[in-house]
């Protein structure tokens, strides 16, 4: 087996693998949501979910939006869509691999290979 197909068949093993491996972190899911509302929702929480807001107290030491609050900002979830996204990226990687070794093989000869190049 060519190499160029080995390594295509090894970008499909792991585009396989990719989604798999996020599946047992994943939440959100429900019974009652259709493929898409599933796939949409479904994720991986980075931090607290049921995190309370703490009471910000106003004081001359500290005044109310005096610095930003990065934790507004900062990702709770990763969503599952994005790990479906790599999956495709890799399988189009992997096809294009194997597809690219299946045209070397089957490249025609020389037409004159008697003929010395110039």
């Amino acid at each position: 087996m060519d190499l160029g197909k080995k390594i295509g068949i090894l970008f499909i093993a792991i585009g396989i693998c990719v989604p798999l491996c996020a599946v047992p972190f994943l939440s959100g899911y429900s019974p009652e949501k259709g493929i898409f509302g599933n796939l949409y929702s479904l994720a991986i929480e980075i931090g607290p979910a049921n995190q309370a807001p703490e009471d910000q107290v106003i004081t001359l030491d500290r005044p109310h939006h005096k610095f930003p609050d990065f934790s507004k900002i900062k990702p709770k979830r990763i969503p599952f869509r994005f790990f479906l996204a790599v999956t495709l990226i890799f399988f189009y990687m992997g096809i294009v691999r194997i597809d690219r070794a299946r045209r070397k093989e089957q490249e025609p000869q020389e037409a004159f290979p008697d003929r010395e190049r110039e």
